[in-house]
Parts: structure tokens; C-alpha cells; sequence
């Protein structure tokens, strides 16, 4: 069992001393995430580089500020020269990397695409749309530079390819930003590979590969999560369902080689040495050798490079008889990884990595002590210190890529921690013996066995209600950046509060947060809304503590725009129809949010795509025509197919007549799925006129005509449909056919998320945000 903390843990360690070395750290990042910038947007506008300007504009700001401060006292001036170096250092790194990536550039383009040779490295990712994967190009044997290979099998590390396909340069795209901040010169889209061979792998890559094939990570979860957390390959763990579960449970970062795996790899290294006469110079040369080459193995990611400079600091300078400063060794390890890759500021495991490590240095010591207010055991006081101050440190991150905020994170990493640790150890040590003794694959069971209750812990832990939940953040502004302000405050007061004013404190938070939640779950005023959801279709009807949504949208954008409107739970989810622009966000939603069931139409349920029974879905019902649902006050009639259906058709959508009528308020709207005019002549003399005409397919063409228009008469007509879509949506026609007759138009595109709420003057219409002029 564990003690309680002793009363001398619960003293305040000193504030951590910031070294001079973090601000030339600090300057190294600003320059390289200012010049990177600039070297992007000049790549996708195809227009002279700003970058000239940003090192003016940055080297005139530095001079200025060391000559206001000039002044002052001489620890201020000191960190003020360091800052100036380490802009200076990383100006020179990104025009060095900038002129670099010109000269490949122009000579890549120069060739066609069958002429060079691409050699994969490192392991393949995959999605839905095929493989992607770093080759180096080659011509006539001289290194053109990196690309990103797009095609629809995978190739492995080493293959060397010949092939036919399209050079494509990168657009103003998340993905393509991506590729080029990790120093890709262009995407390489494959048609067809022409000729295929295996160049000599490393020693290092043969003995993974090795490792690999005993552990098979395509045959299982439990394999695939094996080989991320042993050999550092996430390919098949990627694919999986409980990828997902690590994600909610904010504990992907146990997966991700990192410090945590460098410090037990050089654990098992020095117990091994302990049992010879090695010297400790030669042991501390060997054990930065062995780790240099796990990193190697792993693959090489941001975040394991950061730990090994960071442990080689340490131990060179403990070797030289100094003390190690855990702060120095990060501040040492960002500019050299920086310096020899300026793009790396833009990528996320090495910001998570950087800024958590930070926070831990940082604040480690003074969440100890906090938690030893509390009078919790010291293992679990300590681990659960620790979490939070990692987790506070990686939020303002996360939340704006994901949208995503874990809440029980803390309790989940309190038991997977040691799960995944001994997995570590146990995988490090039987996966090597069985590659060299596969007589002995037995022993395998034993870290698989961990694995597999390392994915039912993450999995157990995701189904609790609401582990994680969606946050828009939009809608949080600037306020996704106060747990950073909060870091600052406490950092220059360090000082712990009594346990009364963090009662008080979080007593008030909780009221606060508790009054909000039952105000959105149980008395949400009537509405209508149309979601921005892209080229897809998804619309919220809620009253009071009832939600159903009709249609899933096509992607995780859906989950996003619930957020926005504070959606806790779903009471149903209406498909119209299995085209994936209707469904496709369903499996984001299911992951997300409570869902009561799924309803389709009558006979659909058989089609429905395979990708979504795989998900264990919430039970199924099917509608017919007459058949009603009640959400709150609202009625929702369903008009139309006439007859059963498959659903994978436009016309088989189901069309809803939605109506709300309590005392003199009222709402009466018509949602239309894809159907079109054809089916509309069918069943609009039933519905009659209307106040609202959600269009179909999102205004297509033919959605809609004037003998539709003439017999619903709506006031208002509202189109779904994402910006830039090559179908023309909502077309031209449509929108003059709306206008003709003297209804309102608007579409999600403009104007966002759209809101009708009844009232008994109309209906009032609220848009998320102002049309532009």
C-alpha cells in the first residue's frame, strides 16, 4: 500500500531558474516559425519570399529590444544577447534550409516523373484514399530532395520505385502545409509503378524489420499496439479501433516513443553494465551509442530526438563532474533539432513533446507539493501531479488541431502508466529473444497478454460518459490560451494556495459549469439548425433535453459544428440516405457523443455500408411514410419514399415534415435529404405551405422548380454545401428559381451554421456569422 506524503513534500521547492540558454531557444523557434511561414506562403502564391522582410523585421525588433533594455540590471541584458543569438542562429538555419529547398526544387520539376528513382524511407501511413509515404528522389545518382508518395499499396522502407504518376505542387492545404514544414519538396501522386527494387537496408532497419516480422502487427490489436510501443511503428495501430480509445483517454503519448522509453531502454543498458568493470566514460559512450540507435530504430520522430539530446546533455555533464539542469538540456535540445530542420516548429509531436517536458521541469515540483495538501498516496499524488501539469501544458494545443478535450485523461493515465511500462520493459526484452530464438515464441504471450489489457483498460475508460468531450474552438477564442496564463501567474507568485481557496475556487467553477450544463441539456430552447459540415448535410433539431440529428454529415466536421452548438447527447441520428456525405461523420459522432439510435428508412438498414455495421452501432429502427418522431414539441412526419428502399439512391432519401406548434409559436419546415423536384411533385400537396425549405441535394439543379415553390411557398430556403466544391452547389438555377418566386436564400457556405427558433412574431433566424458584402 501506498504511504501518504510526508509533511516535508508538501514544502514549495525553489522557483526552477530560467537559463540564458532557453532564450536563445526561444529566439531560434521565432525565427524559424516566422521564416518558415514565409517560405510557405511564398511557395503556394508562387511569389517572391516576404523572408528577406521577416529577418529585417525580426533583427530590427531584436536590436531594439537589446538597446531598450541596455539598461537594466545585468541578468535581463544577458538574456536579451542570448535571445538576439538564437534569432540570429535561426535566421541563418531557415535561409540555409530555404535556398536549399529552391536549388531541389527547381531541379525536381525540371525532370518528368518517370525519370527519377524514390526511395522509401520510413514507415507508410494509411487512410482511406490509399498509402502515403517520404521517399528520397533520384536522378542519374544525385539526391533531388524529399517527396510525399501518394498510391494505393504500400511500400515499405528501402523499396526503391519507378514510376508513372503526377508531380503535384503543394496547395494552400492542412496536409500539404504539413509535408512541407517537414521538408518535402512536392507530392508525387503514383499511376503506376513501372519497376520495383530492394535497396540494402541499414543493420539497424534489418534487425526492426526482423523484430517486426515476429511480431506480426498486422494479425491483431494487440500486435499492432506491440509494435508502436516496442519498435516505434504505428501503421496497423493507426487502423485500429483502439487508437481511438487512446486518443479519448488522452493517452497516446504512452505509444509515442519519447523520454519515457529512452529512460528505461538506458535502465536495462546500465543494469547490464553494472554487472561488468566498465568504466563510467566508455559506459556513458556506449549507452548514448545503444540509445542513438533506438532512436534510429524507432524511426527518428521529433519527440525521441528531443529526449536523446536532452539525456546526452545530462550525462556529459555529469560526466564532466556538473550537475545536470533538466531546463538547459531542453533549451539545447530545440535549437539543434531547429537548427537542422527550422520546419519542425510546425510539427505536433515535437511541440507536444517540447512544451510538456517544459511544463513538467517547470511546474513538476510545485503540483507535488500542491498535491501533498490533499494527503494522497505519494505514488499516486506524484503521477497524478505530474498528469495534470502535462495535460494543462499540451490543452491549448490540442484543442484546436483535435476539437477534443479529454476528461478522464488523468485517472486513465494513473492506470495505464504502469501497464504500458511493463509492456515497454517486457516487449524490449522477450521480442529480441523470440526474433533470435523463435523456438521460444511462447514467451510472446506474455507482453501480448499486456497488451491486450492495455487496450481494454483505454477501451473501458473511453465508454465512460463523456471521457472526452467536443469543443469548438472557435467558439473558445482566446480562452484556449489561459492555462498558459495561469502557467505565468503561478511561475511569478509561486506560491501555494490554501485548500479553502481551492475549494471555494472550484466549488464556484463547479456550480457554474453545472447550472450551464443543465440549461443546454434539459432546457435548450426549440430549434432548427443547418450545420456547416462542408459539402455534406447535417441539421440539428433539439428542444429542451431532446436531440435528433438528420444526416451525419461526411467527416469528423460534423463532431466540430455539435460542439459549437453545446450538443451533450443525441437522442437519435436520422440517415436519409447512404450516399457518405450523409453518413460520413457518423462514426466521428458514435465516438463522440451518446447516441440513442440510428433510424433509416424503410428496407435501408439492409445497405447499410459495412464500414458502419464493423463500428457496433446503437440499435437500428426504419420509418415509413406517416410514421412520426416527437422531439420535444416538434413533429416530425415522414412524407416521403412511398415504398421500401435500398437508400443508396437520391430519390430514396427520407423527406421530413417538421413542425412545432406551442401556444402562438410556431415552425413548419421541410427537410429534403437529396430528393429533387421529381419526388417533391409527389408528396408537396400533402405538406402544404411551409415556413422553411431546407433544398435538396444540396440546390442542385434540380432540386427544386416552380411548381415545388408555388405549392410549399416557403419564406425562407436554406442550402448545405462546402466552399470550393467542384459541383457548382448550390447552382445558379436553383438560387434564381428561390428568388423568383420572393423567397429568402441563404447557404451554409455564406453565412455558417444556420438557426431558426419559432416565435410567436415568425420564425427568427440566427446565422454564425454575417454575410459578406
Amino acid at each position: 500500500m501506498s504511504r501518504p506524503l510526508p509533511a516535508e513534500s508538501m514544502v514549495l521547492p525553489p522557483r526552477p531558474y530560467l537559463p540564458p540558454l532557453g532564450a536563445a531557444a526561444i529566439g531560434v523557434l521565432m525565427a524559424a516559425a516566422l521564416g518558415m511561414e514565409a517560405g510557405w506562403r511564398s511557395a503556394v502564391n508562387r511569389e517572391d519570399a516576404p523572408g528577406p522582410l521577416v529577418v529585417l523585421i525580426l533583427l530590427s525588433a531584436a536590436l531594439l529590444l537589446f538597446s531598450l533594455l541596455s539598461g537594466c540590471f545585468a541578468r535581463v541584458r544577458r538574456y536579451a544577447r542570448w535571445g538576439l543569438a538564437g534569432l540570429a542562429l535561426g535566421m541563418l538555419a531557415v535561409g540555409a534550409s530555404l535556398l536549399v529547398r529552391a536549388g531541389q526544387t527547381e531541379k525536381l520539376v525540371a525532370q518528368p516523373v518517370s525519370r527519377p528513382t524514390f526511395t522509401v524511407s520510413g514507415d507508410p501511413s494509411l487512410s482511406s484514399y490509399g498509402a502515403c509515404m517520404n521517399a528520397t528522389a533520384a536522378c542519374d545518382g544525385e539526391a533531388l530532395g524529399e517527396v510525399s508518395l501518394s498510391a494505393d499499396e504500400a511500400f515499405e522502407e528501402s523499396v526503391v520505385l519507378n514510376v508513372v504518376g503526377r508531380l503535384r505542387s503543394f496547395t494552400n492545404d492542412p496536409w500539404d502545409r504539413s509535408s512541407y514544414m517537414a521538408g518535402q519538396l512536392a507530392e508525387v501522386d503514383v499511376v503506376r509503378v513501372r519497376s520495383r527494387a530492394e535497396a540494402a537496408p541499414s543493420a539497424i532497419w534489418s534487425v526492426r524489420q526482423a523484430m517486426l516480422r515476429t511480431i506480426a502487427p498486422t494479425e491483431s490489436e494487440s500486435r499492432a499496439l506491440l509494435a508502436g510501443i516496442v519498435c516505434g511503428r504505428t501503421t496497423e495501430l493507426s487502423q485500429a479501433r483502439a487508437n481511438e480509445a487512446f486518443a479519448q483517454t488522452g493517452t497516446s503519448h504512452l505509444v509515442a516513443v519519447s523520454g519515457g522509453h529512452l529512460a528505461l531502454v538506458s535502465a536495462l543498458v546500465v543494469q547490464l553494465a553494472s554487472l561488468t568493470r566498465v568504466r563510467p566514460a566508455a559506459r556513458t559512450v556506449v549507452l548514448l551509442a545503444l540509445m542513438s540507435c533506438y532512436v534510429v530504430f524507432t524511426g527518428g520522430a521529433p519527440s525521441a530526438v528531443r529526449s536523446l539530446v536532452m539525456v546526452a546533455a545530462s550525462l556529459l555533464t555529469r560526466l564532466g563532474g556538473r550537475r545536470g539542469h533538466g531546463l538547459s538540456g531542453l533549451a539545447l535540445a530545440v535549437i539543434v533539432l531547429v537548427l537542422h530542420q527550422p520546419g519542425v516548429v510546425y510539427d505536433l509531436g515535437f511541440q507536444l513533446s517540447a512544451v510538456s517536458v517544459l511544463f513538467i521541469h517547470l511546474f513538476g515540483g510545485y503540483a507535488e507539493a500542491f498535491m501533498g495538501q490533499t494527503h494522497l498516496p505519494v505514488n499516486v499524488a506524484s503521477a497524478l501531479a505530474i498528469t495534470l501539469v502535462a495535460q494543462l501544458a499540451t490543452v491549448p494545443i490540442t484543442v484546436p488541431v483535435f476539437g477534443e478535450l479529454s476528461l478522464i485523461a488523468p485517472i486513465a493515465n494513473l492506470i495505464l502508466g504502469p501497464l504500458m511500462t511493463g509492456l515497454l520493459i517486457c516487449g524490449l526484452i522477450v521480442v529480441p529473444i523470440v526474433t533470435l530464438v523463435p523456438a521460444v515464441g511462447a514467451l510472446l504471450a506474455v507482453p501480448l497478454g499486456l497488451a491486450q489489457l492495455s487496450i481494454f483498460v483505454a477501451e473501458a475508460c473511453a465508454a465512460v460518459p463523456y471521457a472526452a468531450i467536443s469543443v469548438d474552438p472557435d467558439s473558445l477564442g482566446h480562452a484556449v490560451w489561459l492555462p498558459y496564463v495561469l502557467a505565468v501567474a503561478v511561475y511569478v507568485c509561486w506560491k501555494l494556495p490554501s485548500m479553502r481557496t481551492v475549494a471555494l475556487v472550484s466549488s464556484a467553477c463547479a456550480i457554474a459549469l453545472a447550472v450551464h450544463v443543465i440549461r443546454i441539456g434539459w432546457f435548450a430552447p426549440p430549434s432548427l439548425t443547418v450545420l456547416d459540415v462542408g459539402q455534406a448535410d447535417a441539421i440539428l433539431v433539439r428542444d429542451g433535453a431532446s436531440t435528433l440529428l438528420v444526416d451525419a454529415g461526411v467527416d469528423d466536421a460534423v463532431v466540430a459544428a455539435l460542439a459549437r452548438n453545446e450538443v451533450l447527447r443525441l437522442d437519435a441520428v436520422l440517415i436519409t440516405h447512404w450516399d457518405r456525405d450523409h453518413w460520413g461523420g457518423l462514426p466521428a459522432i458514435l465516438s463522440a457523443y451518446p447516441v440513442g439510435r440510428l433510424i433509416v428508412a424503410e428496407g435501408a438498414s439492409d445497405a447499410m455500408p459495412g464500414e458502419l455495421a464493423e463500428l457496433n452501432p446503437p440499435p437500428i429502427s426504419e420509418v415509413s411514410v406517416g410514421d412520426t418522431l416527437r422531439i420535444g414539441s416538434f413533429a416530425a412526419e415522414m412524407v416521403w419514399p412511398m415504398d421500401e428502399v435500398e437508400g443508396t439512391e437520391n430519390a430514396d432519401s427520407l423527406v421530413l415534415d417538421l413542425t412545432y406548434r406551442v401556444d402562438r409559436t410556431s415552425l413548419h419546415a421541410l427537410l429534403t435529404g437529396d430528393s429533387e423536384a421529381d419526388q417533391a411533385d409527389r408528396y408537396a400537396a400533402s405538406v402544404g405551405d411551409i415556413d422553411v425549405l431546407k433544398l435538396g441535394h444540396h440546390g442542385s439543379a434540380a432540386s427544386t422548380d416552380a411548381s415545388m415553390l408555388k405549392t410549399l411557398d416557403p419564406e425562407l430556403c436554406i442550402a448545405s454545401a462546402g466552399e470550393g466544391n467542384a459541383y457548382g452547389h448550390p447552382s445558379d438555377e436553383a438560387v434564381e428559381a428561390v428568388q423568383s418566386v420572393g423567397s429568402a436564400f441563404l447557404c451554409t457556405i455564406d453565412v455558417g451554421d444556420i438557426s431558426l427558433e419559432p416565435d410567436a412574431e415568425g420564425v427568427r433566424v440566427r446565422t454564425q456569422r454575417q454575410r459578406a458584402a
